[in-house]
This record gives C-alpha cells, sequence and structure tokens, in this order.
C-alpha cells in the first residue's frame, strides 16, 4: 500500500484515484519528533486501520491529514489538494477526534444543524440521531450527555456530512457492545457511499471488520501491522 520511502508525489491518476497520499512525512512540534519519514497511499473508497500504543502519533498523523498541522519535511494529498491548500482540504475531509469534538452549549440538534451549515450542505437532522438512537435527546444541551451519547452523536455527525474522507479517532471508545456494534454498521454505510476512512483505534478486531488494512504507527514511523 505504501510507496517507498521519499518517493515523489505526482498528481493522482484517474483510474487510480487515493483518497490520502503521504510522501515523507516529518512533523516536529517544539524538539520532539512526532512523525517520521511516514509515506502512504489510501486509496478512494477504502478503509485502514492506523494502529499504535498511546503517543505513538496516532492522533497527530490523523491531523496533519486533515491540515490541522503542517508536516515539517514532506508533502501529501488529499484527493489531490495539497496539504498546504488547507481550506480545499477541510472542504473534502472529515475529522472525528476522540473527544468528539462537539459543541457543549449547544443541543444535538443544533450541533448537527451547525456541521450542515458549515459545510453548506442539506441534511436530515432528525433522521441522523434515529440512526443513533438519539431521537428522544434532540433538545439536550451536549454538555449533560454521557460520553457514550456524546460519542454517538459525533458518529451521526460523520454519517449526516459523509465527507470523501473521513477520519476516526478511537471510534470505539466509550461505549458499550451495543454502542461499537452501531460503530461497525455506520462506518459500513459511510464505505459503501464511497466514503474513504482512516480509522485510528485500539481494538483491531474491531476496525478491520470496517477497514481490514492494517498499518501501525512506532516511533513515528509507519510499518505494516
Amino acid at each position: 500500500m505504501a510507496d517507498p520511502v521519499g518517493a515523489g508525489l505526482t498528481s493522482p491518476e484517474p483510474t487510480t484515484p487515493h483518497a490520502v497520499q503521504l510522501r515523507d512525512v516529518w512533523l516536529r512540534l517544539g524538539r520532539e519528533v512526532i512523525l517520521r519519514s511516514v509515506t502512504v497511499d489510501v486509496p478512494a473508497g477504502q478503509g485502514v486501520t492506523l494502529l499504535g500504543e498511546n503517543g505513538a502519533g496516532k492522533t497527530t498523523l490523523l491531523r496533519v491529514v486533515a491540515s490541522a498541522l503542517r508536516p515539517t519535511r514532506g508533502e501529501g494529498r488529499v484527493l489531490g489538494f495539497d496539504l498546504r491548500d488547507g481550506r480545499s482540504v477541510r472542504e473534502v475531509i472529515h475529522l472525528m477526534p476522540v473527544d468528539a469534538g462537539l459543541y457543549p452549549d449547544l443541543s444535538c440538534a443544533e450541533n448537527l444543524e451547525f456541521a450542515l451549515r458549515v459545510y453548506g450542505q442539506p441534511g436530515n437532522v432528525r433522521a441522523a440521531l434515529a440512526r443513533v438512537g438519539l431521537e428522544g435527546a434532540a433538545t439536550r444541551r451536549v454538555r449533560h450527555l454521557s460520553a457514550g451519547m456524546r460519542k454517538r452523536l459525533a458518529l451521526a455527525r460523520a454519517w449526516l456530512l459523509a465527507r470523501p474522507v473521513t477520519l476516526v479517532d478511537e471510534p470505539f471508545a466509550n461505549l458499550d457492545d451495543a454502542g461499537r456494534a452501531l460503530v461497525i454498521e455506520l462506518l459500513r454505510d459511510l464505505q459503501g457511499r464511497g466514503v474513504a476512512l482512516l480509522i485510528a483505534a485500539h481494538e483491531p478486531e474491531l476496525a478491520r471488520q470496517v477497514a481490514p488494512h492494517a498499518l501501525r504507527l512506532t516511533g513515528g514511523q509507519l510499518v505494516e501491522a
């Protein structure tokens, strides 16, 4: 899946589109090197599971792909858009962070409505809440939800937006067995709609049900799992 480290990055060929392409990406934060020569291709519409211990750099790598962090060295593209063109990248990508990234003073419905306005797209908020079993919590503020309910709401947002590239950080955390089954179902649904997934998880047996190809970050370096 990954090209040789340091290979040049060219525009995706029409017959083999890629959702994500990184070439020799390094990231240094202060004196610490977080990512080391990361090179990877994620084909459009497919899924990759990203494994690694705490502190290995999984969340950081997702933030680099989402253009929230700029690489110290190297280059990358998301659906052909250069990572340095953050505005274009953010229009085709959605990051679901481990803390859900919700607005605590907005209700469940308001959070989803706001996400739709940000991306300038229509969507059925009521159906999305029902899809994750939160139809009865539409008017509740997020700050009053349990961790599991917040995770479900974040999943509803990702499902509602269905961005072509969706990055998911620890989707199974704070969920019971029913919640984890729902995660798998929703992520499979997204893949069925042509969404490429990059999933950082500590539960490889669950994540690989959706994204069977696995890569592991060790010491900031990406290797085949």
